[in-house]
C-alpha cells in the first residue's frame, strides 16, 4: 500500500506503509545501533561514581533509542521512499541551502567519527596490546607496537568504507551477526549460568526467549540480507 504526498517543490513523494522485504535490513540496522559494549569496561573504570553505572547506562540506552527513532520518522517524513541509506545525502540532494548547512553538518560528523573511533578502536587495539606483550621484552619494542597496531586498525577501516559503499548492508551484516551475539544472546546466556539458582521461572523464561529469539532473528536476518 503506498500513501503519495508532495513537498514544497511540487514533487511527489510515495510512503509505503509497510514493506517486509526491507524487514531484516532493518532489524540489522537497529541492533547495529546497540553495539558499543566494546567500550562499556572503560567507560565504566573511568566513571567516579561506579555505583551510579545502570542508571547511567539506562539513561543512555533511552537517550540513544529516542534519537534513533527521531532521525528515521524525519527522513522517512522528508524523503519517503526515496531516502538515502545516509541522511546526509538525501539532506545535499534536496536542501536549498546545501552549502551552508552541508558544510556544518559535514564538520559535525568528522568531529563525531573522531571522538567515537578512538573510544571503538581502544579495546582492539589494548588487546593485540596484551597479545603481543609477552612476546616483545623491551618498552621500545611495545611503543612501536602499539603506534603500528593502531596505524593498521586506521588503514583496515578506511579499506571497509572504501571497498563496501553500501553502508547500510554492512551495518546491518554487523547488527545482525555480531551485535546480536555479543549484545543479546551473551549477556542472556551468562545471565543465566551465574544466576541460574536464585533466578525465577520468568526470568529465566525471558533470557531464553531473548537467546533463541535472537539466535533466529541472527539467522534468518543474515540469510535474507545476503540474498
Amino acid at each position: 500500500m503506498f500513501l503519495a504526498a508532495g513537498d514544497a517543490a511540487g514533487r511527489e513523494k510515495e510512503y509505503k506503509q509497510y514493506n517486509s522485504d526491507g524487514l531484516p535490513l532493518a532489524l540489522g540496522i537497529v541492533a547495529y545501533c546497540f553495539s558499543g559494549h566494546a567500550i562499556v569496561p572503560s567507560i565504566y573504570s573511568s566513571m567516579q561514581r561506579p555505583q551510579e553505572f545502570e542508571k547511567m547506562i539506562d539513561l543512555t540506552y533511552g537517550v540513544v533509542l529516542l534519537s534513533c527513532i527521531l532521525v528515521a520518522v524525519s527522513g522517512y517524513y522528508m524523503f519517503g521512499d526515496d531516502v538515502e541509506d545516509q541522511i546526509t545525502i538525501s539532506l545535499e540532494e534536496d536542501s536549498n541551502n546545501a552549502g551552508f548547512l552541508m558544510s556544518g553538518l559535514t564538520w559535525l560528523m568528522i568531529l563525531t567519527a573522531m571522538s567515537k573511533f578512538t573510544l571503538t578502536m581502544f579495546p582492539l587495539a589494548l588487546g593485540f596490546e596484551e597479545m603481543l606483550s609477552d612476546i616483545l621484552t623491551s618498552d621500545l619494542a611495545m611503543e612501536l607496537v602499539d603506534s603500528g597496531v593502531k596505524i593498521v586498525l586506521i588503514f583496515l577501516a578506511l579499506a571497509v568504507a572504501i571497498f563496501f559503499p553500501s553502508f547500510s548492508f554492512l551495518c546491518s551484516l554487523v547488527g545482525l551477526i555480531c551485535t546480536m551475539i555479543v549484545s543479546v544472546i551473551f549477556p542472556a546466556l551468562a545471565h543465566l549460568k551465574l544466576f541460574r539458582t536464585s533466578l525465577s521461572v520468568v526470568d529465566k523464561l525471558i533470557d531464553w526467549l531473548l537467546v533463541v529469539g535472537s539466535l533466529v532473528v541472527a539467522v534468518v536476518g543474515t540469510i535474507a540480507t545476503l540474498k
